[in-house]
Protein backbone atom coordinates (compact mmCIF):
# COMPACT_ATOMS: atom_id res chain seq x y z
CA UNK A 1 0.00 0.00 0.00
CA UNK A 2 1.29 3.47 -0.89
CA UNK A 3 2.50 5.72 1.90
CA UNK A 4 0.26 8.78 1.86
CA UNK A 5 1.71 12.27 2.22
CA UNK A 6 -1.08 14.69 3.12
CA UNK A 7 -0.66 18.33 2.06
CA UNK A 8 -2.97 21.07 3.37
CA UNK A 9 -3.27 24.39 1.53
CA UNK A 10 -5.69 26.71 3.39
CA UNK A 11 -6.50 28.95 0.42
CA UNK A 12 -9.40 29.58 -1.95
CA UNK A 13 -8.54 31.12 -5.32
CA UNK A 14 -5.22 32.34 -3.90
CA UNK A 15 -6.95 33.92 -0.89
CA UNK A 16 -6.27 32.84 2.68
CA UNK A 17 -8.92 30.67 4.27
CA UNK A 18 -7.66 29.87 7.74
CA UNK A 19 -10.78 27.86 8.57
CA UNK A 20 -9.31 24.95 6.62
CA UNK A 21 -6.49 24.76 9.17
CA UNK A 22 -8.95 23.02 11.50
CA UNK A 23 -8.18 19.87 9.51
CA UNK A 24 -4.92 19.70 11.47
CA UNK A 25 -6.96 19.17 14.65
CA UNK A 26 -9.83 17.10 13.24
CA UNK A 27 -7.89 14.40 11.38
CA UNK A 28 -5.62 12.03 13.34
CA UNK A 29 -3.22 11.68 10.42
CA UNK A 30 -0.27 14.05 9.96
CA UNK A 31 -0.70 16.90 7.48
CA UNK A 32 2.04 19.08 6.02
CA UNK A 33 0.90 22.70 5.90
CA UNK A 34 1.80 24.56 2.69
CA UNK A 35 1.13 28.23 3.39
CA UNK A 36 2.96 30.54 0.98
CA UNK A 37 4.42 33.37 3.06
CA UNK A 38 3.74 35.93 0.33
CA UNK A 39 0.01 35.21 0.18
CA UNK A 40 -1.72 36.94 3.07
CA UNK A 41 -4.77 38.57 1.47
CA UNK A 42 -8.21 37.21 2.26
CA UNK A 43 -9.92 39.04 -0.61
CA UNK A 44 -8.56 39.56 -4.12
CA UNK A 45 -10.96 41.17 -6.59
CA UNK A 46 -8.81 41.48 -9.68
CA UNK A 47 -8.81 38.20 -11.69
CA UNK A 48 -5.29 38.77 -13.01
CA UNK A 49 -3.97 39.25 -9.48
CA UNK A 50 -5.87 36.16 -8.44
CA UNK A 51 -4.24 34.09 -11.20
CA UNK A 52 -0.83 35.39 -10.13
CA UNK A 53 -1.48 34.23 -6.55
CA UNK A 54 -2.69 30.85 -7.79
CA UNK A 55 0.49 30.48 -9.82
CA UNK A 56 2.67 31.14 -6.77
CA UNK A 57 0.72 28.81 -4.51
CA UNK A 58 0.44 25.86 -6.84
CA UNK A 59 4.03 26.15 -8.06
CA UNK A 60 4.93 25.45 -4.43
CA UNK A 61 2.55 22.49 -4.43
CA UNK A 62 4.02 21.14 -7.69
CA UNK A 63 7.54 21.25 -6.28
CA UNK A 64 6.49 19.38 -3.16
CA UNK A 65 4.48 16.81 -5.11
CA UNK A 66 7.44 16.05 -7.37
CA UNK A 67 9.71 15.51 -4.38
CA UNK A 68 7.23 13.20 -2.66
CA UNK A 69 6.63 11.12 -5.78
CA UNK A 70 10.37 10.70 -6.34
CA UNK A 71 10.56 9.49 -2.74
CA UNK A 72 7.96 6.81 -3.46
CA UNK A 73 5.11 8.50 -1.57
CA UNK A 74 1.58 9.31 -2.72
CA UNK A 75 0.67 13.01 -2.53
CA UNK A 76 -2.79 13.86 -1.24
CA UNK A 77 -3.65 17.55 -1.34
CA UNK A 78 -6.54 19.37 0.28
CA UNK A 79 -7.17 22.94 -0.86
CA UNK A 80 -10.08 25.30 -1.30
CA UNK A 81 -10.44 25.04 -5.08
CA UNK A 82 -10.02 22.78 -8.10
CA UNK A 83 -7.15 24.82 -9.55
CA UNK A 84 -5.01 22.84 -7.10
CA UNK A 85 -5.25 19.96 -9.60
CA UNK A 86 -2.77 21.84 -11.80
CA UNK A 87 -0.16 21.69 -9.03
CA UNK A 88 -0.62 17.94 -8.80
CA UNK A 89 -0.38 17.55 -12.57
CA UNK A 90 2.79 19.65 -12.80
CA UNK A 91 4.41 17.77 -9.92
CA UNK A 92 3.61 14.37 -11.42
CA UNK A 93 4.94 15.49 -14.81
CA UNK A 94 8.13 16.80 -13.21
CA UNK A 95 8.66 13.46 -11.47
CA UNK A 96 7.99 11.59 -14.75
CA UNK A 97 4.93 9.90 -13.23
CA UNK A 98 2.10 11.31 -15.31
CA UNK A 99 -1.06 9.27 -14.74
CA UNK A 100 -2.56 7.09 -17.42
CA UNK A 101 -6.05 8.18 -16.41
CA UNK A 102 -7.65 11.06 -14.53
CA UNK A 103 -10.90 10.63 -12.64
CA UNK A 104 -12.51 14.02 -12.02
CA UNK A 105 -15.43 13.89 -9.57
CA UNK A 106 -17.42 17.12 -9.69
CA UNK A 107 -21.01 18.33 -9.80
CA UNK A 108 -19.85 20.98 -12.30
CA UNK A 109 -18.01 20.83 -15.61
CA UNK A 110 -15.23 23.31 -14.73
CA UNK A 111 -14.73 23.57 -18.50
CA UNK A 112 -15.20 27.29 -19.11
CA UNK A 113 -12.77 29.76 -20.60
CA UNK A 114 -13.00 33.53 -20.24
CA UNK A 115 -14.87 33.75 -23.54
CA UNK A 116 -17.55 31.23 -22.56
CA UNK A 117 -18.10 32.06 -18.90
CA UNK A 118 -20.96 34.35 -17.94
CA UNK A 119 -19.81 34.61 -14.33
CA UNK A 120 -16.09 35.06 -15.16
CA UNK A 121 -15.30 32.87 -12.16
CA UNK A 122 -11.91 31.16 -12.33
CA UNK A 123 -13.32 28.28 -10.29
CA UNK A 124 -15.34 27.30 -13.37
CA UNK A 125 -12.22 26.85 -15.50
CA UNK A 126 -9.80 24.33 -13.89
CA UNK A 127 -10.65 21.26 -15.97
CA UNK A 128 -10.38 23.35 -19.13
CA UNK A 129 -6.94 24.56 -18.01
CA UNK A 130 -5.96 21.00 -17.08
CA UNK A 131 -6.89 19.78 -20.57
CA UNK A 132 -5.31 22.70 -22.41
CA UNK A 133 -8.48 24.58 -23.30
CA UNK A 134 -7.30 28.16 -22.85
CA UNK A 135 -8.38 31.11 -24.98
CA UNK A 136 -5.66 32.26 -27.39
CA UNK A 137 -5.01 35.87 -28.21
CA UNK A 138 -4.00 39.06 -26.42
CA UNK A 139 -6.81 39.35 -23.86
CA UNK A 140 -5.04 40.16 -20.54
CA UNK A 141 -7.01 37.50 -18.64
CA UNK A 142 -6.11 34.82 -21.16
CA UNK A 143 -2.47 35.86 -21.05
CA UNK A 144 -2.62 35.70 -17.25
CA UNK A 145 -4.12 32.21 -17.46
CA UNK A 146 -1.27 31.02 -19.67
CA UNK A 147 1.22 32.68 -17.32
CA UNK A 148 -0.38 30.91 -14.36
CA UNK A 149 0.05 27.52 -16.05
CA UNK A 150 3.67 28.34 -16.84
CA UNK A 151 4.35 29.49 -13.28
CA UNK A 152 2.90 26.29 -11.84
CA UNK A 153 5.10 24.32 -14.22
CA UNK A 154 2.53 22.39 -16.26
CA UNK A 155 4.67 20.92 -19.03
CA UNK A 156 1.84 19.85 -21.32
CA UNK A 157 -1.94 19.75 -21.31
CA UNK A 158 -3.33 16.45 -20.14
CA UNK A 159 -4.90 14.38 -22.99
CA UNK A 160 -8.65 14.85 -22.98
CA UNK A 161 -9.36 11.27 -24.05
CA UNK A 162 -7.77 10.04 -20.79
CA UNK A 163 -10.06 12.12 -18.56
CA UNK A 164 -13.22 10.68 -17.01
CA UNK A 165 -15.58 13.35 -15.68
CA UNK A 166 -18.12 11.86 -13.30
CA UNK A 167 -21.47 13.25 -12.21
CA UNK A 168 -21.08 16.73 -13.68
CA UNK A 169 -24.79 17.45 -13.67
CA UNK A 170 -24.74 21.27 -13.50
CA UNK A 171 -23.43 22.58 -16.82
CA UNK A 172 -23.73 26.08 -18.21
CA UNK A 173 -24.56 27.03 -21.80
CA UNK A 174 -21.34 27.07 -23.76
CA UNK A 175 -19.70 24.73 -21.30
CA UNK A 176 -22.08 21.90 -22.19
CA UNK A 177 -21.34 22.30 -25.91
CA UNK A 178 -17.60 22.49 -25.27
CA UNK A 179 -17.66 19.23 -23.33
CA UNK A 180 -19.71 17.55 -26.05
CA UNK A 181 -17.12 18.66 -28.59
CA UNK A 182 -14.21 17.44 -26.47
CA UNK A 183 -12.75 13.96 -26.07
CA UNK A 184 -13.47 13.91 -22.35
CA UNK A 185 -15.53 10.92 -21.28
CA UNK A 186 -18.52 11.55 -19.01
CA UNK A 187 -20.51 9.22 -16.79
CA UNK A 188 -22.55 9.06 -13.61
CA UNK A 189 -20.96 8.03 -10.34
CA UNK A 190 -22.34 4.50 -10.46
CA UNK A 191 -20.74 3.99 -13.90
CA UNK A 192 -17.21 5.01 -12.87
CA UNK A 193 -15.82 1.54 -12.26
CA UNK A 194 -16.98 0.40 -15.71
CA UNK A 195 -14.59 2.93 -17.29
CA UNK A 196 -11.44 2.22 -15.24
CA UNK A 197 -8.83 -0.53 -15.21
CA UNK A 198 -7.33 -1.43 -11.80
CA UNK A 199 -3.72 -1.50 -13.03
CA UNK A 200 -3.62 1.85 -14.81
CA UNK A 201 -1.98 4.75 -12.97
CA UNK A 202 -4.90 6.85 -11.78
CA UNK A 203 -4.98 10.42 -10.54
CA UNK A 204 -8.18 11.23 -8.67
CA UNK A 205 -9.52 14.75 -8.25
CA UNK A 206 -12.49 15.08 -5.92
CA UNK A 207 -14.53 18.25 -5.62
CA UNK A 208 -16.55 17.56 -2.49
CA UNK A 209 -19.58 19.36 -3.92
CA UNK A 210 -20.22 16.36 -6.17
CA UNK A 211 -22.09 14.93 -3.17
CA UNK A 212 -25.76 15.69 -2.53
CA UNK A 213 -26.21 14.99 1.18
CA UNK A 214 -27.20 18.28 2.87
CA UNK A 215 -28.07 16.75 6.25
CA UNK A 216 -24.68 15.10 6.66
CA UNK A 217 -22.71 17.75 4.74
CA UNK A 218 -24.49 21.11 5.07
CA UNK A 219 -21.39 23.23 4.34
CA UNK A 220 -20.51 21.99 0.87
CA UNK A 221 -19.91 24.78 -1.64
CA UNK A 222 -22.20 25.16 -4.67
CA UNK A 223 -24.62 22.40 -3.71
CA UNK A 224 -26.31 20.72 -6.67
CA UNK A 225 -29.34 18.50 -6.14
CA UNK A 226 -29.95 15.00 -7.54
CA UNK A 227 -26.43 13.78 -6.92
CA UNK A 228 -24.82 10.86 -5.08
CA UNK A 229 -25.04 10.60 -1.31
CA UNK A 230 -22.11 10.28 1.06
CA UNK A 231 -22.88 6.56 1.26
CA UNK A 232 -22.64 6.31 -2.53
CA UNK A 233 -19.27 8.02 -2.45
CA UNK A 234 -18.06 5.77 0.37
CA UNK A 235 -18.89 2.67 -1.68
CA UNK A 236 -16.98 4.01 -4.69
CA UNK A 237 -13.98 5.03 -2.60
CA UNK A 238 -13.76 1.65 -0.92
CA UNK A 239 -13.71 0.03 -4.37
CA UNK A 240 -11.09 2.47 -5.66
CA UNK A 241 -8.74 1.67 -2.77
CA UNK A 242 -7.55 -1.33 -4.76
CA UNK A 243 -6.64 0.75 -7.83
CA UNK A 244 -3.20 2.19 -8.55
CA UNK A 245 -3.93 5.71 -7.40
CA UNK A 246 -0.77 7.79 -7.75
CA UNK A 247 -2.16 11.07 -6.41
CA UNK A 248 -5.32 12.60 -4.96
CA UNK A 249 -6.49 16.20 -4.81
CA UNK A 250 -9.52 17.42 -2.91
CA UNK A 251 -11.40 20.68 -3.33
CA UNK A 252 -12.75 21.37 0.13
CA UNK A 253 -16.00 22.38 1.73
CA UNK A 254 -16.90 25.89 2.94
CA UNK A 255 -14.93 25.84 6.20
CA UNK A 256 -16.20 29.25 7.34
CA UNK A 257 -19.80 27.97 7.25
CA UNK A 258 -18.94 24.65 8.91
CA UNK A 259 -19.34 25.87 12.49
CA UNK A 260 -19.75 22.40 14.01
CA UNK A 261 -17.16 20.77 11.69
CA UNK A 262 -19.82 18.28 10.61
CA UNK A 263 -19.00 18.62 6.92
CA UNK A 264 -15.24 18.52 7.54
CA UNK A 265 -15.51 15.31 9.55
CA UNK A 266 -17.71 13.64 6.92
CA UNK A 267 -15.34 14.60 4.09
CA UNK A 268 -12.26 13.49 6.00
CA UNK A 269 -13.93 10.17 6.78
CA UNK A 270 -14.59 9.63 3.08
CA UNK A 271 -11.03 10.60 2.18
CA UNK A 272 -9.63 8.15 4.70
CA UNK A 273 -11.80 5.38 3.28
CA UNK A 274 -10.27 6.06 -0.12
CA UNK A 275 -6.74 6.09 1.29
CA UNK A 276 -7.26 2.94 3.34
CA UNK A 277 -6.53 4.83 6.54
Amino acid sequence: MAVNARLLLPFLMGQRRDGLRRVLELDPHPWELLAHAGLQETMIDDPIAKLHSLGLLYAQLAERVAALVRDGRRPVSLAGDCVSSLGLLAGLQRACRSPERVLWLDAHGDFHTWSSSQTQYIGGMPLAMFAGRVDPGPDPRSRATRACLAAIGVQAAYPQRQILLADARDLDPGEREALLGSQIQRCTLDEVLDHLRPRERLYLHWDTDVIDDPLLMPALKYHVRRGPSAADMAALFEALRYFDIVAVSVSAWHAEQDADDRTARACLDLLNRLLGA
